[in-house]
């Protein structure tokens, strides 16, 4: 290609990732609009890979890889013969690039020395949260042009006029398949920032970029060592150095965050005042680096809970939310690292939430109001936690009620699914409140959840317990809706909420009867893990109380009560007989609710595939077979088909096996004793018939060893002495 037809030189590393195709498919776009030539930096590919690369390039440039991104970059630089340069990794592709397409093809690129696109950085594998970021990708290229820095590389200088693009590429690059791999990543790429920092003594960028890189794994106290250690460097070297100000706004930014992280709010304080008083914010380019300021000035204040301040701080934060977040030159130029994110949703929530304490209790109605409209709540989830929570929740409790309190819950709830999150924190709080007797703020807890749409069992507990208070109709409508729709947590319901139900005589039997039986099993055998022997006794005499009739529902939880107690058996008991009647009962009780719905010959099999309680229970039932007839062995063989089929009672079961056969053993030693003692009575009698015979009492002496050999039937020695007494008397 001639060297004055190409308007564009675009260099791509290469190293063969997943999107690799998708990336160079996407450089068609260009490729099919105007004069473009496709630069392609191999730093690894395999064969196969290069194969394919080699179907878009027009230069293939082989590059031995050595731990140098910017060497990489100039590698594919040096080759470029277009007016102007792009790159980009082989991890991104545009989608539909019609304003950089424009720009060259309506000749618009001569009036401009530089220009920028968006990379969307997706922070989730479904691309529901990004973060953008615009990066200095594009350049008219001369003969200075070129990449500095090993990793984290620039081009420089990058000249004015720019042009700024809508036009992106995705980006899943920061996306990582578990915590292992971010971390690896991170150490990739720290090893290197620790080379550059030594070679550049001071330099702001380097400092920024390593904050960054142990930020991203939340290595916050070597953010914060290599913040105060690189800004003491950078005073000392800063005459020396060209350095752009918002280097020093980011590393300011790093350090806070690293702090808030760690909750050491005190020294963020300092650091912030700190932060905030650096001359450099009297330039312009700081702007944007003074809302971040503003911005971890509330949050920090939130967190003291220094109300005035959080809100004096958020109000100039919000301000400068307004002014900057969609002046694009401004984010573009006036934003580095974690300032370049100061306007994101997530930041935006995360800050509105730390702050709404405050809001609430100096009553800014009107923020709130106007903060819930554009606060992202989706996003509340991804950073919220228990403590946060908690001090929102506190807060609506113990201040009076406003309104905006279901608003705010109701934004809090999302689309349902977050409550189970949000769930334990509310009832550790309302447990909290029941232990210091504060029943105001129970009764203020109640009445928010209450309000909301009915998306959680607690929910609809709350609204008995208000309707209640409120002495309100419609409780039953909210018991029906209990055990229609959220039966599977009904064993879980605390002991007021059937209180309740006793004392306004509601029949909770006609809703029970509504209950699908796969959900209630579900329910107990939920239960067999988390409910102790007080919660059964409890729930017993319960369903005791609600039941008026016979039902499949009753007969499968007295199999589960009655299984529970047996689990309480971890331990030898005194008495055998008593464990073995339990047993015995239980398998008979199981093996009656099951019989009606299997086949006898199944029964008989023990197939696989039976339910693991009706297999425990056939096996019980043989083994009581051999006890009671006698037969040791096969009781033993038994007992150990007994183990592990029913994980719930395993360890009873290890006890029974354990008093079993120390009752066989001690059986078996007392018939070896008896044996013993009767060898000697018969030793004894034999010795006195002897002495009958000797004395010539031959019918006496017959008559006694007739009698032994009745217990010693085997005894030889008896069976010839009485042969010979047989054969002297016929002679």
């Amino acid at each position: 290609m001639n060297k004055e037809h190409i308007l564009l030189s675009i260099s791509m590393l290469i190293s063969g990732r997943d999107e690799m195709e998708k990336s160079l498919n996407s450089l068609l776009y260009f490729k099919n609009a105007f004069p473009t030539e496709i630069i392609l930096v191999d730093t690894g590919c395999n064969e196969k890979q290069r194969a394919l690369a080699e179907q878009y390039a027009d230069k293939i440039i082989n590059f031995t890889w050595c731990n140098d991104f910017g060497a990489a970059r100039n590698a594919g630089l040096k080759k470029a013969q277009g007016e102007w340069f792009m790159y980009l990794d082989d991890d991104e592709w545009f989608e539909n690039p019609q304003e950089i397409i424009s720009f060259f093809t309506t000749g618009e690129y001569r009036k401009y020395n530089s220009a920028s696109y968006i990379v969307r950085n997706y922070m989730d594998p479904y691309g529901n949260n990004y973060v953008d970021s615009y990066p200095s990708r594009m350049v008219k290229l001369n003969s200075t042009i070129h990449f500095v820095g090993k990793i984290h590389e620039y081009l420089d200088p990058f000249l004015e006029p720019r042009k700024e693009f809508n036009n992106f590429v995705h980006h899943y690059g920061y996306v990582y398949k578990n915590e292992q791999e971010r971390i690896k990543h991170a150490w990739r790429n720290i090893q290197p920032l620790l080379e550059i920092r030594k070679e550049y003594p001071g330099d702001p960028r380097w400092i920024m970029q390593l904050d960054q890189e142990y930020f991203c794994i939340c290595n916050y106290e070597n953010v914060i060592a290599a913040s105060i250690e690189g800004l003491k460097e950078w005073e000392k070297y800063r005459k020396k150095l060209t350095y752009m100000p918002i280097h020093i706004g980011a590393i300011y930014a790093y350090l806070l965050l690293a702090f808030e992280g760690l909750g050491r709010y005190q020294e963020e304080e300092e650091w912030l005042k700190r932060a905030s008083s650096e001359p450099l914010n009297e330039l312009d380019t700081m702007e944007i680096c003074i809302a971040f300021y503003n911005m971890m000035g509330a949050r920090v204040y939130g967190c003291l809970d220094n109300d005035d301040l959080c809100i004096e701080y958020y109000k100039k934060y919000k301000s400068n939310y307004n002014k900057l977040k969609s002046d694009r030159t401004a984010m573009e130029s006036k934003t580095a690292g974690a300032v370049t994110d100061v306007f994101s949703n997530i930041y935006f929530a995360e800050t509105f939430m730390m702050c709404l304490p405050a809001f609430m209790k100096r009553k800014e109605w009107k923020i709130i109001q106007e903060n819930i409209l554009i606060v992202d709540w989706k996003q509340i989830e991804s950073f919220s936690d228990d403590i946060k929570n908690k001090k929102v929740l506190e807060t609506m409790c113990t201040t009076e009620y406003h309104g905006l309190y279901t608003e705010l819950a109701e934004k809090m709830l999302g689309d349902g699914n977050y409550f189970h999150t949000l769930y334990p924190t509310i009832q550790a709080l309302q447990k909290e409140y029941e232990l210091e007797g504060k029943k105001d703020e129970i009764h203020n807890l109640c009445h928010i959840v209450a309000t909301l749409p009915s998306k959680h069992f607690y929910i609809i507990t709350s609204k008995i317990l208000w309707k209640n208070a409120q002495k309100e109709s419609g409780i039953e409508e909210c018991y029906e809706e209990l055990f229609l729709k959220y039966a599977d947590n009904i064993l879980e319901i605390e002991d007021n909420i059937w209180d309740i139900a006793e004392e306004r005589k509601i029949e909770i039997e006609l809703f029970f009867m509504q209950m699908d039986y796969r959900t209630w099993r579900r329910a107990l055998e939920s239960m067999e893990h988390w409910g102790s022997s007080e919660d059964w006794d409890k729930w017993n005499s319960r369903i005791r109380e609600w039941k008026s009739s016979e039902d499949i529902r009753y007969d499968l939880f007295d199999i589960k009560y009655m299984g529970s107690n047996l689990a309480r058996i971890t331990k030898k008991t005194e008495s055998l007989p008593e464990l073995e009647n339990q047993l015995w009962m239980y398998a008979d009780m199981v093996y009656e609710f099951y019989q009606p719905y299997y086949r006898e010959d199944v029964l008989q099999d023990n197939s696989i595939g039976l339910p693991d309680e009706l297999q425990l229970a056939l096996e019980l039932r043989e083994l009581r077979d051999y006890r009671k007839s006698g037969q040791e062995r096969n009781t033993l063989e038994t007992m150990k088909k007994c183990l592990g089929v029913y994980p719930k009672l395993d360890k009873t079961m290890l006890v029974y096996a354990e008093m079993l056969r120390d009752e066989i053993k001690k059986q078996s030693v007392e018939v070896n004793e008896a044996k013993k003692e009767l060898l000697q009575m018969a030793s004894t009698l034999k010795e006195m018939a002897k002495k009958q015979i000797t004395l010539g009492n031959v019918e006496a002496a017959k008559q006694i060893l007739l009698q032994t050999q009745q217990y010693v039937p085997e005894d030889e020695e008896i069976r010839n002495i009485l042969k010979d007494l047989d054969t002297s008397s016929h002679s």
